[in-house]
């Protein structure tokens, strides 16, 4: 039997906590004895309070107090929101009225119908006193004062220290002399564009939340480290004062306003601004599109055929570059036309009338931050909304060049060769430092200045190219067009398309009314370039002609969901872990413009998820990799207890340095290895996941599809089951928008047999790895000594190698013909041959070549090493950041297969490329737990390029050119596998000198099929008599191993997983025992090597080839449910008890 248990988790005295226990809910047995099962069916509501009340009987009850408070406090206010609203909140207005009981502060983003005002006034109600309520506007601050008056008693216009006072911008600035000195307890902002607008508010709200002056002071100084970060040479200094400020703001507990703000269209940009998103926790978002029940269409047609045609309740959006004279001119001319039509360009007023039905017609400009596309919520009278002319951008262009991802588009445009690969090896942050610093005539210091320079000089080069631009030229996803005297970059905005066509369809009583979008094109391509973009959005979004549309028919649906309710949506709230930072900003970056907030030091984001009628409002978080280890603490047999034939691993929180990034699995204040105080801890992570989970409905565990993720899984059900009993484990092999939604609908619960196969790798690694270390340790009298059970078996291949090939040490003769290259080998040294070589075609002939498999993990880092030399724990590191970033599906695998979904990502790149008669598709053998590593796009190098150019902030990893040349070779290796055979030309060539003559058979051409985007490696041999390149060296006809030779033996011999076979050369060279050849890139033993297996090679019943690749077996067959693990891992420790009488017997080995 294994039972895990967990330092510092029990809920209640903080203490170990049983796996068991936790998956039930339930403190540890210490501190509430007896069985688990009266609980196991209890509403969690009522287990708390069972629990609690058993606690406090038997004179137990320690933290748990604070879980019990907390689920009290969730239903107390609910339950009072249920009392002065009439109704049940639905779930998403449960998690908003959680958070606001937390004291959390946070933005609200959903979009209008959702029920946000209505959670505020409850809310403010529900405290009664201490609350500030800031508006916009007085029409608004009346509706406030309204609803809340009904309710409780409320101060509208001024301030009432006692109770809750709702007052207008406008009123804060002008008489904030007189107010300054008001501490509010809570402070709702109605609209934050207030705040980010201005400075000088910004201050006064960090003055009214009772924010102390030397934290504001020091959230300022942080924003300017932030920014001198890509500035200044000492980046390390800067890092390190950042650190220490980020950990003294965090640290802040005095006593401030919560604060609340609904969503805004602005994002902070001022020192002062983002100096407050530090000290509260959060970013102001922006409204999230929940779901979307709207025709699309277009028209060529005069605006008032349309209007005439579907009548009042329209909204007009003008293209920005009209301008107001266009929107008079349009009112003037639907005036005529009998309709009464209002302006939507400032105040609220036309909005009343409007609403009111005094107003047909609504014109206001296509401006992403204009009152019209941002501030017009009517569901019921708004029916359709009616572009002129295509939304779009603009900027001068000779400005946006100075933006390095902008300059390079249109430097591709006019043929100006740019440093491609260097731009695109930017973040945003370093691409903005670049443009700043050309603004401000400044060098940046180091690489990237030097990446300023080479820029400088082409940005003179698309000038006068731009002073040559008459017409109009036409980019990938941009215009460039001249108006007047000056040049433009013009982009379709799709985001005021989305928010201004997502005003006709709105949320009305639980449900999303049909609404309605007409284009007038005045610019065909930029419409074209408009659906291209919005495809990246909205799969399938293809505006119908309106002329061809039913709309009668649409104009009674229309009508019917705004009088009988829309399209039901089904809302769920939810907690999605992932391991990674990178994959969780990838996920919620995939479904729309996430919000974030910071939970004690750690970053969440929250997103919005639609799957039909169903929506997700999930906060997605990262682990950071495992959170826990098996501990090194003084406890049991390296960290495992074992009594009475049950294995008991004792798991620690993981520690790591941030000055030296080492990791130690007990509780430290101070770095062993460094002596560093600056120390983070998982225990940070477990606690924002447990606070988060009693927020939401549910829990999604999203960690990797193999072994290692699924304890991972198995970890964080065990830290968030006695907060939230209803986990979910969900799956995916692609980090894309269908493979995420795809794993949502088809969670599963956690696999304990691959848990357990985990635990017996883990624990006899940890066994026979810490017993051998200590005994090297004990032999050589060296620290840095360690072995284990894969480490052993590759260390003697590489030393046996080694050996072999010092033993063969001569002479190696090298004749390069053409490309290829003869070589002899001589015990002595040989004469240099002088002279031609003689060539000549002795036989040819043609063969079918059969395209490779698409890669598995151990075939990838084999052919990258043997292509570019990169080392396989980089290959892995930049696999793991193709994947995280949705380029690839999951990199660590044994398999070949391809899914019927990766045969049509080959089909569509092949149509697209017009290579459709070089398809066939191949599933590579039957399905297993994982997929080949393939593209999860159709997207080739150049167009992956030109994604990121288009847009920096869509990838979450700084790519390198190792990035590129990784995936390009994943990318067309997967194409070459859906491909025909190839022909392949075969010749025999006869070579002679004047004292030798051998021949060679080499493949010298390839044609057709899968050569048209994956080649072998073919010989150009010129014929006739040449002279031939010579060289003689010193050398051995024993080939030293390279990284590839080992990883090839570890999966011929079963003796790795694709997780090891990296790791276990890293852990070879870190322990000194093997160092990489510079200049040949091979793995040579050093003396410290040859020894520490020398010694090794005694204990061969725990290392040999053949104990660890049946080990692995074994745990293969875990998985599979074949084995019994507890039985495997007594074996174990009966062979390592049997060596502790070894050191005193060292002189026998």
């Amino acid at each position: 039997m294994i039972t895990s248990v967990f330092h510092s988790s029990c809920p209640n005295c903080q203490g170990p906590l049983e796996d068991y226990r936790a998956l039930a809910g339930l403190p540890c047995t210490n501190c509430l004895a007896g069985d688990e099962e009266p609980f196991r069916d209890l509403p969690q509501s009522e287990k708390i309070k069972a629990v609690y009340n058993l606690l406090v009987n038997n004179n137990k009850l320690a933290k748990y107090w604070e879980l019990y408070y907390t689920a009290e406090m969730y239903d107390e206010v609910i339950n009072y929101f249920n009392q002065v609203v009439g109704k049940e909140p639905w779930s998403l207005q449960k998690l908003w009225l959680k958070r606001l009981g937390e004291r959390e502060n946070f933005s609200l983003s959903a979009p209008t119908g959702m029920g946000k005002t209505t959670t505020l006034v409850a809310y403010s109600s529900y405290l009664s006193k201490g609350v500030l309520y800031i508006v916009p506007t007085k029409s608004l601050q009346e509706q406030i004062c309204s609803k809340i008056g009904s309710i409780s008693s409320v101060s509208c216009g001024y301030v009432d220290r006692d109770g809750i006072s709702v007052l207008t911008v406008s009123y804060v600035n002008k008489k904030y002399e007189s107010i300054k000195d008001y501490r509010p307890t809570f402070i709702a902002v109605d609209d934050a564009d207030a705040i980010i607008k201005s400075g000088k508010t910004t201050d006064k709200l960090v003055e009214l939340m009772g924010i102390p002056k030397d934290i504001y002071e020091d959230a300022m100084r942080l924003v300017r480290l932030r920014r001198s970060l890509y500035l200044k040479e000492d980046k390390d200094e800067i890092l390190e004062k950042i650190t220490k400020l980020e950990r003294k703001i965090q640290g802040f507990t005095g006593a401030i306003a919560q604060l609340v703000v609904a969503s805004a269209t602005l994002r902070p940009k001022g020192i002062k601004q983002k100096a407050l998103r530090y000290i509260s926790g959060f970013d102001l978002s922006n409204t999230q599109t929940y779901a979307r029940n709207i025709v699309d269409s277009f028209s060529c047609s005069s605006i008032e055929e349309v209007v005439q045609r579907l009548g009042p309740g329209g909204l007009i959006l003008v293209s920005r570059e009209y301008g107001k004279e266009k929107m008079r001119e349009i009112k003037d001319k639907l005036t005529s036309n009998n309709f009464n039509v209002e302006l939507a360009i400032s105040g609220r007023k036309f909005l009343q009338n409007f609403s009111e039905g005094k107003t047909d017609i609504l014109i206001g400009s296509a401006s992403y931050y204009g009152v019209a596309v941002r501030g017009i919520d009517e569901p019921k009278r708004l029916r359709y909304v009616l572009f002129y002319g295509v939304p779009k951008s603009r900027a001068r262009a000779e400005e946006a060049i100075r933006n390095p991802f902008t300059l390079m588009k249109i430097a591709r445009l006019f043929g100006v060769n740019v440093p491609e690969d260097e731009i695109l090896s930017l973040s945003p942050a370093e691409a903005q430092a670049i443009k700043i610093s050309i603004i401000k005539g400044q060098v940046l210091p180091g690489k990237l200045g030097e990446v300023q320079k080479k820029l400088e000089d082409k940005i003179s080069e698309v000038q006068e190219f731009l002073k040559s631009v008459n017409g109009i030229v036409r980019g990938e996803t941009f215009l460039i067009s001249r108006r007047g005297k000056d040049v433009f970059i013009e982009y379709p905005d799709v985001i005021t398309y989305l928010q201004g066509s997502g005003r006709s369809s709105r949320l009305l009583n639980g449900g999303l009314t049909q609404g309605l979008s007409v284009i007038l094109v005045d610019d065909q391509i930029l419409f074209d370039l408009l659906k291209k973009k919005m495809n990246f959005i909205i799969q399938g979004f293809n505006p119908v002609q309106f002329e061809s549309l039913n709309v009668d028919s649409i104009t009674k649906e229309i009508e019917r969901t705004r009088r009988e309710g829309g399209n039901k949506i089904d809302i769920s709230t939810g907690l999605m872990i992932v391991e990674s930072p990178t994959k969780a900003k990838t996920i919620s970056r995939l479904f729309g413009f996430p919000s974030r907030r910071t939970i004690g030091g750690v970053n969440v984001y929250e997103t919005v998820i639609v799957d039909g009628n169903k929506v997700y409002i999930l906060d997605v978080m990262a682990t950071k990799g495992h959170m826990t280890d098996i501990t090194l603490e003084d406890k049991g047999y390296f960290g495992v207890d074992v009594k009475n034939d049950v294995i008991t691993p004792l798991y620690s929180h993981i520690y790591r340095c941030v000055s030296c990034k080492r990791v130690v699995s007990k509780e430290i204040d101070v770095c062993p290895y460094c002596g560093s105080s600056l120390i983070n801890s998982s225990l940070s992570i477990v606690n924002a996941m447990r606070k988060l989970a009693m927020e939401v409905d549910e829990v999604f565990i999203a960690t990797d599809p193999d072994t290692e993720g699924e304890k991972i899984a198995f970890d964080i059900s065990v830290s968030v089951s006695p907060y939230n009993p209803k986990v979910r484990r969900i799956k995916y092999h692609e980090v894309t928008r269908s493979g995420i939604v795809e794993a949502l609908r088809t969670g599963t619960s956690i696999d304990i047999n691959t848990v357990y196969s985990q635990i017996v790798r883990r624990v006899e690694d940890r066994w026979i790895g810490f017993e051998l270390s200590k005994l090297l340790k004990s032999k050589f009298n060296e620290g840095n000594h360690g072995a284990g059970r894969v480490q052993g078996p590759v260390l003697g291949w590489i030393v046996n190698k080694t050996r072999e090939y010092k033993e063969r040490i001569g002479w190696l003769l090298y004749i390069k013909v053409g490309n290829y290259v003869y070589r002899e080998y001589h015990k002595t040294k040989p004469a240099i041959p002088d002279g031609p070589v003689q060539v000549e075609v002795v036989g040819e002939r043609v063969e079918t070549l059969q395209p490779p498999p698409p890669f598995s993990t151990d075939d990838l880092l084999i052919e990258a090493y043997r292509w570019f030399k990169v080392p396989a724990e980089r290959v892995m590191r930049i696999a793991q950041d193709l994947f995280e970033s949705g380029l690839i599906t999951y990199h660590r695998t044994d398999s070949h297969h391809v899914s019927g979904k990766g045969i049509e990502v080959a089909k569509e790149y092949l149509e697209k490329m017009n290579f459709t008669q070089d398809l066939q598709p191949r599933s590579w053998g039957p399905e297993g737990a994982h997929e080949a590593i393939r593209p999860t796009r159709p997207l080739d190098l150049e167009s992956l390029k030109k994604e990121i150019g288009e847009n920096p902030m869509l990838m979450s990893v700084k790519f390198t050119w190792s990035h590129f040349a990784i995936y390009d070779m994943i990318f067309r290796r997967f194409m070459a596998s859906q491909m025909k055979e190839a022909k392949g030309v075969f010749k025999r060539f006869a070579m002679r000198m004047k004292d030798r003559s051998w021949e060679a058979d080499l493949l010298t051409e390839m044609e057709g099929g899968f050569s048209r985007l994956y080649k072998y490696r073919t010989y150009d041999i010129p014929i006739g008599e040449i002279n031939p390149e010579i060289n003689l060296s010193r050398g051995s006809d024993v080939k030293l191993l390279t990284y590839a030779d080992v990883i090839k033996e570890m999966k011929e011999k079963n003796i790795g997983r694709p997780s090891t076979y990296a790791k276990t050369v890293q852990s070879l060279l870190r322990h000194g025992y093997v160092v990489e050849s510079k200049k040949r890139s091979v793995l040579i033993a050093t003396k410290k090597g040859i020894n520490a297996y020398a010694f090794l090679s005694k204990f061969e019943d725990l290392i040999s080839e053949k104990v660890t690749a049946d080990l692995l077996a074994k745990m293969d067959s875990i998985v599979t449910g074949k084995a019994e693990p507890t039985s495997i891992l007594l074996t174990v420790f009966d062979n390592l008890r049997s060596l502790e009488a070894l050191p005193q017997s060292e002189q026998e080995i």
